[in-house]
């Protein structure tokens, strides 16, 4: 209960920063915590769950609690006389909350129940605004790389591109700016999120998780390059309604989609070829069968 009261101002935080923010994510960081919610229901309900509850139990969940909420209480004692924006202070007391849930579970439950819930815990890490924190380190970059994508499809196509900085490309006939809320970042975070819930449900190989998530992000920028291509393109033929009428706005859902299926396409085949592994396996390690011949007469 006083983690949970320590921890009070950090929902109400994040949510004014999803909803108030310039960047988007709202609908990806407040879906999270029902999403976690419904991983730990799924968790409870496989067939290991039962047997979890026979793994022995660590001694200290008591002390590591104790030690959380003597964290939660020096960060806001730091965040206090900060006044508005209190950034790094308000962002380690949600990972510390994260945490202390766990913890938390870890003493409730038990510590192999608790570590089959690993997943849909540390999964709340993504309803944090981390995008408004790190915007500066990181969404510069990937509007740079969104526009350079985007320029090299166009001069593919035939489009004589070029820079006017590292995020506006023009023609003599149009540009367009990739700003910050155009860098790909949402769609980095939403493919991710989707594409490590797909790969605990569905896939058992450790290896084949990492392979598939380590898509995410060439994916994500791929999608939104050609995107922001088809933007320039809706505006240099159609002029500025055409380019911020839907694809503008809706085209981030609609490009999900095949996205999203060139994952479940890879974790598919990954998991065909693991099939073939191991029924190769089976079958050379197989007892092979003598064979008998008949007597020769003479």
């Amino acid at each position: 209960m006083g983690l949970a009261l320590l921890a009070l101002p950090i929902p109400f935080w994040a949510v004014e920063r999803w909803l108030g923010g310039m960047l988007g994510g709202a609908a990806a960081g407040l879906l999270t915590v029902p999403i976690c919610l419904v991983l730990a229901w799924l968790a409870t309900r496989h067939p290991a769950w039962d047997r979890l509850s026979t793994l022995p139990d660590r001694p200290g969940a008591t002390a590591a609690l104790g030690v959380i909420v003597a964290a939660q209480i020096g960060v806001l004692a730091l965040a206090a006389p900060w006044g508005g924006d209190r950034w790094d202070a308000l962002l380690l007391g949600g990972v510390l909350a994260i945490a202390g849930v766990w913890i938390w579970l870890w003493g409730a439950l038990g510590y192999g129940r608790a570590r089959g819930l690993v997943f849909p815990v540390a999964f709340a890490g993504f309803a944090l605004p981390w995008e408004h924190f790190l915007r500066g380190a990181i969404d510069t970059p990937l509007q740079a790389w969104t526009a350079d994508i985007a320029l090299r499809g166009l001069r593919l196509a035939g489009y004589p591109m070029r820079y006017w900085n590292s995020y506006t490309i023009y023609s003599p006939d149009y540009f367009i700016i990739v700003n910050e809320t155009c860098s790909g970042m949402n769609m980095l975070v939403t493919l991710g999120m989707y594409t490590l819930i797909f790969e605990w449900l569905v896939q058992p190989r450790m290896r084949n998780r990492l392979l598939v998530l380590a898509l995410a992000f060439p994916l994500a920028m791929l999608a939104n390059g050609a995107r922001v291509a088809v933007i320039y393109l809706l505006g240099h033929y159609g002029g500025v309604p055409a380019a911020e009428g839907f694809w503008h706005t809706g085209s981030a859902y609609v490009i999900f989609v095949p996205v999203f299926w060139f994952i479940f396409v890879v974790d598919r085949a990954l998991t065909r070829r693991d099939r073939r592994a191991r029924a190769a396996a089976s079958s050379s390690s197989a007892p092979q069968s003598p064979i008998h011949q008949s007597p020769q007469r003479t």
